[in-house]
């Protein structure tokens, strides 16, 4: 887990030199989900119960279903986005299409989101800037399309479809479940 917060924190610092790194050090996808990205949506799920010590007029019950939910949400929305980028970004790349980097985008992109909603569940009151946080994530996207080898006349779309099929789900999946919850 310290290796995919380590690129994390340097897609933080500086999206295009950590994409450079998570090129050159980027290993299997389905280790990087095992040892890090899994691992880190159970942080942000458990993260939930900090909302209980804020605000302890929520139930029990209420946080249990939020940090379940949380979880779901973060897995199904990895298998979304990398079926998202696998259908449409083909077309958009200057190279074949490779599996790995999708993965790996969707990956680091969506832990990103882990990180913003463990620091939105860790602060007493929901501040406007966490609103604006995930445009940050939009940020360190496009700076992921040299990674992802998109063809410079197609970056517009590429961004769309990044935004559209990976950032946007949690967020879609988190209020859908919340009406049937």
């Amino acid at each position: 887990m310290r290796e995919y917060l380590k690129y994390l924190f340097q897609l933080i610092l500086s999206p295009g030199h950590g994409w450079e790194d998570i090129d050159k050090g980027s290993g299997n996808p389905a280790a990087v989900a095992a040892r890090g990205f899994y691992p880190l949506i159970a942080i942000a799920s458990l993260s939930v119960w900090m909302q209980g010590f804020y605000h302890p007029h929520i139930p029990f019950l209420a946080l249990f279903m939020r940090m379940i939910v949380t979880f779901v949400v973060y897995f199904i929305s990895y298998f979304f986005g990398t079926f998202m980028l696998s259908v449409f970004v083909e077309p958009m790349l200057d190279d074949r299409y490779d599996e790995v980097r999708c993965q790996t985008f969707t990956l680091y992109s969506l832990g990103l989101l882990a990180v913003i909603s463990i620091i939105a569940n860790c602060l007493p009151v929901s501040s406007a800037l966490l609103f604006f946080l995930p445009m940050f994530a939009a940020l360190v996207q496009w700076k992921g399309h040299l990674y992802m080898h998109v063809r410079p006349d197609k970056v517009g779309l590429f961004m769309i479809l990044a935004i559209l099929g990976v950032l946007a789900p949690p967020y879609i999946f988190y209020f859908l479940f919340s009406i049937l919850f």
